[in-house]
């Protein structure tokens, strides 16, 4: 399981945050108690968690490319 850090998580919209949030937890299951994967998982979900919750509460908007009139 790939490990995400908080900087990266805060720059996904709220919607690929709660996916990214379904698909670790649907794979937590499979993985083995105390492995290093499940570990890593379970801080991926902590990391989540608290970009969901940060102050500004809206998504991250992601600006489309100016194109310059000029």
């Amino acid at each position: 399981m790939r490990a995400y850090t908080l900087n990266e998580l805060m720059t996904l919209t709220r919607a690929e945050l709660f996916a990214l949030h379904r698909q670790i937890v649907s794979g937590l299951a499979l993985l083995p108690a105390g492995s290093p994967e499940r570990l890593t998982a379970l801080a991926n979900l902590h990391y989540i968690r608290q970009a969901l919750a940060r102050p500004d509460g809206a998504p991250r908007i992601r600006p489309y490319p100016t194109v310059d009139r000029g």
